[in-house]
């Protein structure tokens, strides 16, 4: 007797949940036949016109698929609105749209760090152009992948092969995530989830969803993407140190003197006259180890760290090498429009 009580309830709890969901998602026309979705992760305050802008998420294979910066996307009531891509993360496989319209509603986030193993999800997406499709799982883990794994969009073995030139999902490519915290779900994603929300059993975003692989989905979680919109934010008007850096190795006697567990750093190439770099006193030939606490491991890792949130133009703490020693240094960054 229990059961006819309780599934009911469960039903109509998960079709309340996947409508909500609906709401703060959108249809995105990845090329000519390809269809992908997005989240729209923030709405800013309405204009006189009563339009406001809409920062949206989705994947970096999406955005690939389209090989367009416009592209079109579709909101819930039925409306096609034109977004354009502000920012791709292709390690992480995130993509930022901007759009402007009225009646746009953002989705709830949820906390990606405190899923538990067996929680339930579910996604929602528009695989094969069936928008707003829903599908159910649980959380198998919250982990890297498995270097070895070969993740991609999902194949329905009722679909005829194509020649890969004119099947947009072989457009979609292969993706090897390298050290990268996933939620592995055990649930059915296929061509057109991809960029969609993976929700909680309270409705909330903790996840983009973006691959299968090893018969599980895998979404990239909401503190990762939280980062990625915040880091797009400052990337509209950077921080910058005014110098130029290149990736150099770190050789092993010196990272054995001098404690240091990194096996490469940017070396400073050049200083520009008057910049943030030269009043700090960083010279050329200097090795950059760290900005605060953060290790940069890679010339092109010093910009996504400078335009954290909460750094713009505030003092920072550089650990640098020079002549074989390390010192430290304070810089005050610029940012694009006054540098």
């Amino acid at each position: 007797m229990g059961t006819q009580f309780i599934a009911p309830a469960l039903s109509d709890e998960l079709a309340t949940l996947a409508r909500r969901v609906r709401e703060s998602m959108v249809q995105v026309q990845a090329g000519p036949r390809g269809m992908g979705s997005g989240v729209i992760w923030s709405v800013g305050e309405p204009d006189a016109s009563g339009e406001a802008e809409a920062r949206i998420v989705t994947n970096a294979h999406v955005v690939a698929a389209a090989r367009a910066k416009t592209l079109t996307i579709r909101v819930h009531d039925g409306r096609e609105l034109e977004a354009t891509v502000a920012a791709v993360d292709p390690t992480h496989d995130l993509a930022l749209l901007r759009t402007k319209a009225s009646g746009l509603r953002a989705a709830e986030h949820g906390d990606s760090s405190a899923l538990r193993v067996g929680e339930l999800v579910l996604a929602v997406g528009n695989p094969w152009g069936h928008e707003g499709a829903v599908t159910v799982g649980v959380v198998e883990s919250r982990a890297p992948a498995d270097p070895d794994l070969e993740l991609e969009p999902a194949e329905d073995e009722n679909v005829p092969e194509q020649p890969p030139e004119r099947d947009p999902r072989r457009a979609w490519g292969v993706w090897r995530p390298r050290r990268i915290e996933l939620i592995q779900a055990d649930i059915r994603l296929y061509p057109g989830n991809s960029g969609g929300p993976l929700a909680d059993a309270r409705g909330r975003i903790v996840g983009i969803n973006a691959m299968v692989g090893g018969g599980l989905g895998f979404a990239i979680p909401s503190r990762t993407v939280q980062q990625f919109v915040a880091e797009a934010d400052g990337a509209a008007h950077p921080v910058l140190l005014g110098v130029q850096v290149l990736t150099v190795p770190l050789p092993e006697p010196l990272r054995q003197r001098l404690g240091i567990q990194q096996e490469t750093a940017p070396l400073i190439a050049a200083v520009e006259s008057g910049g943030a770099g030269e009043r700090a006193g960083l010279l050329v030939g200097d090795v950059l180890l760290a900005v605060d606490d953060a290790a940069v491991r890679a010339a092109e890792h010093l910009g996504r760290i400078l335009n954290r949130t909460g750094a713009r133009e505030q003092p920072r703490t550089l650990s640098v090498i020079r002549g074989g020693e390390r010192l430290t240094l304070t810089v005050t960054p610029a940012t694009a429009e006054a540098a």
